[in-house]
């Protein structure tokens, strides 16, 4: 197997202690309220050869193939949302799924670790998918791709053998996903909050014109780029930090939490943020503005107005 080491700890010498700083200051899992969703990088380097085990890299695939954490297969974002559907950024259907399923050779019984190179953006989507079918053995790895990297473990060049016989059974959990009806219909309601997790660029982007530029009414604005600590390690902020973020807007546990980002894709990265604090009613809206923007029938807010965080 062609492997190659960054950094200068080898795995067979490695120890948590020996980190380097910034992969040392990555909160780990037990952290959390609801720390399962996260597995860290001495966890994974220790338990690589688990028989139950799957790793996704959800990275670039010319990323995956410069190297990979070894035993890791390929999926690629896109082929997590519905190219036929005139939304852009849908969940794909049950073929779509099933595919993403055997290529990763993801079973009932397996344990499921995803990571990306950017801030685990795409992989909290794939985590997000298998939450939405109703699959929870699955966890992301903390500091992704550039945590495995700064410890000095290995990666390599060579994929692994094809998997055979993966497969789960599908059935929509409408406890994370939510449609836009549903979500008009609790505008008004004091017990749900949508938090719009767009960055300020985001919020200008209008597609050619497609998009209306607003918010979702009485959204609160808190970018998805909020919730990764900024600099050469992206994990998830500390708790205390992430837990701060959402109270002060308002966005506290006892609420039905609404996740929109631009297109369904981008509010996973948020969505994973709160299960992370322990929040038990988070729903993402995989319309999001893709399709609440493109649909003048729905209400809107000004982007100067409300939208507080």
């Amino acid at each position: 197997m062609a492997l190659l080491f960054l950094g200068a700890c080898s795995h067979a010498g490695w120890r948590a202690s020996r980190l380097p700083a910034a992969t040392a200051g990555a909160s780990p899992p037990e952290a959390y309220p609801g720390g399962a969703l996260l597995t860290s990088v001495d966890w994974l380097a220790a338990h690589l050869q688990d028989p139950d085990l799957r790793i996704v890299d959800m990275a670039a695939l010319r990323d995956y193939r410069r190297g990979h954490i070894p035993g890791a297969v390929h999926l690629w974002w896109q082929d997590t949302i519905e190219v036929h559907n005139p939304t852009y950024g849908m969940l794909v259907g049950r073929e779509g799924i099933e595919r993403l399923l055997a290529t990763a050779g993801i079973t009932p019984e397996t344990r499921v670790v995803v990571y990306d190179a950017h801030g685990n953006r795409d992989a909290a989507r794939f985590l997000w998918l298998l939450h939405a079918i109703g699959f929870d053995r699955v966890s992301l790895l903390q500091g992704g791709r550039h945590a495995w990297a700064a410890a000095g473990l290995p990666l390599t060049t060579e994929s692994p053998p094809a998997h055979s016989g993966g497969g789960l059974p599908q059935t929509i959990n409408y406890d994370v996903l939510i449609g836009a009806d549903e979500v008009q219909q609790h505008l008004a309601d004091p017990g749900w909050v949508v938090v719009d997790n767009r960055t300020p660029e985001e919020e200008q982007v209008t597609w050619h014109g497609r998009l209306r530029r607003g918010r979702i009414p009485g959204a609160v604005s808190i970018p998805w780029t909020a919730v990764v600590e900024p600099g050469p390690l992206p994990c998830y902020r500390p708790p205390d930090a992430l837990r701060a973020l959402f109270t002060q807007a308002g966005v506290t546990p006892d609420k039905t939490v609404v996740v929109s980002g631009l297109y369904g894709v981008r509010a996973a990265q948020t969505y994973v943020a709160l299960k992370l604090l322990g929040y038990p009613r988070v729903r993402v809206y995989d319309g999001s503005w893709a399709e609440w923007g493109a649909d003048p029938a729905r209400p809107l807010e000004p982007l100067d107005a409300g939208g507080g965080g």
